[in-house]
């Protein structure tokens, strides 16, 4: 599996973006079956910056540094950086293990162990750029492959006459200085996943200079100013939504009502999978009639909604959204409005769902309306996951982010 995915490391985002996708082959029902995956992911980013589907714990955005620090102060070479780091990461998972609860949750390689195949470095690499934390701006791979040159950066750095640098001098440093210095004694021997005050502060700052309009800074203030974070599903549900900028709130109105949509095209996917198989009746009756309530009780939220707006406040941020994908979704709100009353019926939506997974999946013929194998793999539920926008990933690091502000230590 290593080799195959070596060309990851190339580009820190696009291969973020592809471990978020191969996180999804197991788990079939949250696949994006109809091509909507980039507008998720456009919304999401913006909400939420640096957060990603496979990431677990809060505090590997300090570890990562911490190890690779540490190996470039050792003066590792390029040639053993990767194995290097490897050996260093596996040294924490082992001291995580000793550290913590058999049942605490998001120490990544608890159950693999040295297998694990999925480091916590890549997991968190776009999110230590992204917020500041990591200040070269280059990938895993080119980060090993330049470790001579750190060294001579430090060894430049150590030989200057002013050894009076104000805390801005950062000049050759990969990571954040201040981060660096809140390393603790013995690391990574006596880890675990709990942040300090510091370290809870330095995201803050972080988060608010490089992320200040997103709602991952608004909520930390807002709780840091006493507000508690509820615990809700889904982030409209956040009771003090009306308190948001404006421009949050209006990206948090387009993904519920894109959730909505969607959820209406996936019934309609399903009930048309459904009526292929005899066997699947009982399936057909089921979306058939969650479509039928769907129509009466959820798309009237879309009614009225301002696309042209939307695609302005999704498009041209980091995430491919075709013509094609804006074509569907501008196709689907105007024939679901306009056929609400049967929509399970009508020849133009159900040729629209079917056209469009089968164009997307065109590439090995993996369209399950053509491709009886695939169609065997189907659970009766594809694509019907709500979409989250990673909230749920968001609330953990908020409520980890407020124990560690709240921390004494």
């Amino acid at each position: 599996m290593a080799s195959q995915l070596s060309w990851l490391d190339h580009d820190a985002a696009a291969g973020q973006r592809s471990l978020q996708l191969l996180s999804l082959f197991s788990e079939p029902d949250a696949r994006d079956e109809l091509g909507i995956g980039g507008i998720r992911d456009s919304i999401a980013d913006q909400l939420f910056p640096g957060t990603s589907t496979i990431q677990t714990r809060l505090r590997y955005v300090f570890f990562v540094p911490w190890l690779m620090e540490q190996l470039d102060a050792s003066n590792t070479s390029a040639s053993a950086f990767r194995l290097a780091a490897r050996s260093s990461e596996v040294r924490l998972l082992k001291a995580l293990l000793a550290n913590t609860a058999p049942d605490e949750p998001g120490v990544i390689g608890r159950e693999s162990g040295e297998d694990l195949k999925r480091f916590p470095s890549s997991v968190y690499w776009t999110a230590l750029g992204s917020w500041g934390l990591r200040r070269a701006r280059v990938s895993q791979q080119q980060y090993y492959a330049t470790a001579e040159r750190r060294h001579a950066q430090r060894g430049a750095r150590r030989m200057r006459d002013d050894q009076d640098m104000h805390d801005g001098d950062q000049s050759g440093l990969a990571w954040d200085k201040k981060l660096v210095e809140l390393r603790p004694a013995g690391f990574p021997g006596n880890a675990d996943l709990a942040l300090t005050r510091g370290e809870a502060a330095l995201l803050l700052d972080r988060w608010t200079l490089h992320h200040g309009q997103s709602l991952l800074t608004w909520i930390a203030q807002d709780i840091a100013h006493g507000n508690a974070l509820p615990d809700i599903e889904q982030i409209w549900l956040h009771p003090r939504k009306e308190t948001f900028p404006e421009a949050i709130r209006l990206l948090i109105d387009d993904a519920h009502r894109l959730n909505v949509l969607i959820r209406g095209a996936a019934l309609l996917y399903n009930l048309e999978l459904a009526r292929l198989s005899p066997p699947s009746d009982a399936i057909a009756l089921e979306r058939g009639l969650e479509l039928a309530a769907w129509a009466d009780e959820g798309l009237p939220l879309c009614a009225g909604w301002d696309l042209e707006a939307f695609w302005t406040r999704v498009t041209n941020k980091g995430h491919t959204i075709s013509t094609d994908t804006q074509k569907f979704v501008r196709m689907w709100l105007g024939l679901a409005l306009r056929h609400r009353a049967d929509i399970g019926a009508s020849d133009e939506c159900r040729l629209l769902i079917r056209d469009r997974e089968t164009n997307l999946k065109r590439k090995g013929n993996r369209s399950r309306f053509e491709n009886l194998a695939a169609r065997e793999q189907w659970s009766g539920k594809a694509g019907l996951v709500p979409l989250s926008y990673r909230w749920p990933v968001a609330r953990d690091f908020l409520n980890e982010w407020h124990a560690g502000w709240t921390n004494a230590q």
